[in-house]
């Protein structure tokens, strides 16, 4: 896809890339801080706090309540000070210099002086066979960009959570069937929006479904799937396969190297929270800390929050904030 860059002017204090547990606490205290704040979102119930069923744990919310509602908690209260939240799957960033751009997949830029990174830790560390043979001949990551290409023919789209069924909604008004394949017994999402996308006339969900192999000539012609239940396997004839499905790896490939991490893909900081590049931050499970908690991820926010604040305001040493 050809990146067209949208022209925005706005300079934002800080954007936070992810607004999970971290990015939403971290919002709560930069926005109270007096700074211009922009979180970027993959999904409504985006992470690993966002598709999980129940909550009874965090501090001060005795629950239970999904992970979702508890997201949502977070997010309101940063909007209440200020924050702005937008939906955009980030793909590429430029940290040079004291202005650091951000590039979503729809062909947005956006521009800060600082910058929070908690993408968390979903993204696969295996691919399906095929896929890569596949990449571009009818394998896709994004329904946004390839969708139309599929105009009137069948697809098989891989996810077990929100945003796959978001991505699923889109390629559906193209296709002319979509399967959606969930390796999974169940779907990781709000229930309102499980009963609307299955009722599409085009879309066929098939729970407990492992994708095994992705198949074709020169282009897709089939995927290869495991009923678990059943123990049998099937080709699904399709002609594209999109994937939206995570895994428990850091999600960095946005920052395209120009961070340094450790052996196992892990953002490297400091004890204020700042990566190897001035004016950039991180927080959350994309440190790969060994307790995967939302506190824990959402502490590691507030600590970026403040650091972010004596970085932009040339504060001698970090400064609480009541």
């Amino acid at each position: 896809m050809e990146l067209t860059l949208s022209n925005q002017d706005k300079i934002y204090d800080v954007i936070i890339i992810g607004a999970g547990p971290a990015g939403a606490s971290a919002a709560i205290y930069t926005a109270r801080a007096g700074l211009s704040t922009l979180a970027l979102y993959r999904a409504e119930a985006d992470g690993a706090l966002g598709v999980t069923q129940k909550i009874e744990n965090y501090p001060g919310i005795r629950g239970p309540l999904t992970g979702f509602e508890l997201l949502k908690l977070m997010r309101d209260h940063a909007k209440a000070f200020g924050a702005e939240f937008q939906r955009g799957k980030v793909i590429a960033t430029s940290l040079e210099g004291e202005v650091k751009s951000v590039y979503t997949i729809d062909g947005r830029e956006y521009k800060a002086k600082a910058l929070i990174v908690s993408s968390g830790a979903m993204e696969r560390a295996h691919k399906f066979p095929g896929e890569e043979e596949f990449l571009g001949k009818g394998v896709s990551y994004c329904g946004v960009c390839d969708a139309a290409f599929f105009k009137d023919r069948p697809v098989a789209v891989v996810g077990d959570d929100d945003y796959g069924i978001e991505e699923a909604e889109f390629i559906a008004r193209f296709a002319s069937k979509v399967y959606f394949v969930v390796p999974s017994s169940r779907i990781r999402a709000p229930q309102e929006e499980i009963d609307h996308f299955s009722s599409l006339p085009n879309v066929e969900i098939l729970l407990h479904t492992r994708p095994v192999k992705i198949v074709g000539d020169s282009l897709v012609r089939g995927l290869h799937v495991k009923k678990l239940s059943a123990g049998e396997e099937t080709t699904l004839e399709v002609d594209g396969v999109f994937i939206f499905i995570g895994g428990n790896k850091p999600s960095v490939d946005f920052l395209m190297g120009q961070v340094k991490m450790n052996e196992q893909g892990c953002l490297e900081i400091n004890e204020e929270m700042m990566t190897s590049v001035p004016g950039v931050f991180a927080a959350g499970d994309i440190l790969c800390t060994n307790i995967k908690q939302a506190v824990i991820a959402a502490a590691d926010g507030v600590k970026a929050a403040l650091a972010v604040d004596k970085y932009l305001n040339k504060k001698s040493k970090i400064t609480s904030q009541w």
